[in-house]
């Protein structure tokens, strides 16, 4: 007990925030980590994003029509990730590969300075910590350079806005609204930064002593907020699009919509088991209304593995205050944490400088894999480039960056149900519906992941020959053409 005195009376003369310190320390390490990763580039959506953001930059405009593949060609496309689309290219034309690298780094720091400050208000220094690094865990798998990761820094200081709201007993600001009119411009997930406000506005009635004051506040910011997410070159029709695509029935064939698997989501299950544990262990009470939000929220994660951030995202900030509440002399750094000295935050800018200028410094390129066939792409020959390919649909974006119309991409909400249904037939083997395809469309080749079973039977198919294999692709061309 005395030494935990003595600590404590050393913490004060030494006037430094350890939370802070901490914080700032972790966030330093992870923007380094991921400055340098390659993960975030193992996802071939991030291909037709930046191919999306440097056509709205050619041209000045949102597109209202598919501009890249040729199955679709003209048909009507809601560009709904536009902002997000520019940001990326605008990264990539100023600093290449790193400069991607760079702008997604960034957003996650955002995104755990953010939560990492709400919990320094509530949670001793080990527990913020924790918490920290238990959302980098879940979060890690998503950490892709596309836009959703650019969300992350909205939805965590919209959820903090109205929880700092509730805790005050007011409604938000309205200028808080225009978190809404960059989120609604930026990803889809805006929409349930919607729902976050409709459920705190009901709490708000609930719980408050004066509803007609509570009404009006959080009525006057709910309309603010509807208003600014409808602010997007697609009206309401942006506002209605997300809830569309949820809705879509073959979701599951696209891998980030499948359902939670052991075999896969195996840190994601532990984290999650680990924290029903501890709070069932501290009998951490949760408001009913928060309670039941987090409910839905893990349900979701469970039904589709693109939820697991939102949930993580949003739990670790909801919990933060019952569990605080729920410990004894385990107390944050007070609703007013002590200021950082100007040389802390001065250290940590430099560090983010150095880290930024080593890797823009050191050229970063793109590495084949799983969902990047660069050197599939790249021994396609001028003739064959020309001619419609029946392509696997994660290798959609990459063909598209490369200059090369697909038969289908990552824009699942352009092409709808019927269509993904048939192409997943197709790939699966399907000779029959591969044939109606190439008639139709004038397939002159085929660009495949090799365990597709279509591969197989392409190899005893009349017409068709292997002009290309490798780990990530294999290449069909129907009839002759002329190798470069």
């Amino acid at each position: 007990m005395a030494g935990a005195e003595t600590a404590a009376r050393g913490k004060v003369r030494s006037g430094l925030p350890a939370g802070l310190i901490a914080l700032l320390g972790l966030c330093l390490a992870l923007f380094g980590f991921l400055a340098f990763s390659r993960a975030p580039f193992n996802d071939g959506d991030t291909s037709w994003h930046l191919a999306a953001g440097a056509l709205i930059l050619d041209s000045g405009a949102v597109p209202q029509a598919d501009p890249f593949s040729f199955t679709f060609a003209g048909a009507p496309w809601t560009a709904h990730e536009w902002l997000a689309e520019v940001l990326m290219a605008g990264a990539l034309s100023l600093g290449g590969w790193a400069g991607l690298a760079l702008l997604n780094a960034a957003a996650v720091i955002a995104l755990f300075l953010i939560v990492g400050l709400e919990l320094r208000r509530r949670l001793a220094m080990p527990q913020m910590v924790a918490a920290l690094i238990l959302l980098f865990i879940v979060l890690t798998p998503s950490i892709l350079a596309r836009p959703h990761v650019l969300a992350w820094p909205l939805l965590a200081g919209w959820l903090v806005v109205l929880l700092r709201a509730r805790d005050a007993g007011r409604a938000p600001g309205l200028a808080a609204a225009l978190i809404m009119l960059v989120w609604a411009n930026l990803h889809g997930s805006f929409v349930f930064g919607l729902v976050l406000l409709a459920w705190f506005g009901l709490e708000a009635l609930v719980r408050t002593a004066d509803r007609r004051r509570a009404l009006i506040g959080w009525a006057l910011f709910a309309s603010a907020s509807l208003l600014a997410a409808i602010a997007t070159p697609h009206g309401l029709e942006g506002l209605l699009f997300p809830i569309q695509v949820s809705g879509m029935e073959s979701l599951p064939l696209i891998r980030e919509w499948r359902p939670v698997s052991f075999s896969e989501d195996l840190l994601f299950l532990a984290v999650l088991a680990g924290t029903l544990l501890v709070l069932v262990v501290r009998r951490v009470r949760v408001r009913p209304l928060r309670l039941v939000l987090l409910l839905l929220l893990v349900w979701l994660a469970l039904q589709h593995v693109r939820h697991q951030s939102v949930l993580a995202i949003v739990a670790v900030l909801v919990l933060a205050e019952p569990f605080a509440r729920s410990g004894e002399g385990e107390e944050g750094e007070g609703r007013r944490p002590r200021p950082a000295p100007p040389w802390l935050l001065v250290l940590f800018a430099a560090g983010l400088a150095a880290i930024a200028a080593g890797r823009l410094a050191a050229p970063l390129e793109r590495a084949s894999s799983a969902s990047n066939p660069l050197e599939a792409i790249a021994a396609v020959p001028a003739e064959l480039r020309r001619r419609p390919v029946l392509n696997s649909y994660g290798f959609g974006g990459p063909l598209i960056l490369a200059g090369i119309r697909p038969y289908i991409d990552g824009r699942a909400d352009m092409y709808g149900d019927a269509f993904l249904v048939e192409h997943q037939a197709i790939v699966n083997g399907d000779l029959a519906a591969f044939r109606r395809a190439v008639a139709r469309w004038d397939i002159g080749w085929t660009m495949l992941e090799p365990g597709a079973p279509l591969v197989v039977r392409l190899d005893g198919e009349r017409g068709w020959r292997r002009i290309h294999a490798d780990p990530w692709a294999v290449i069909h061309v129907r009839g002759a053409v002329a190798a470069e």
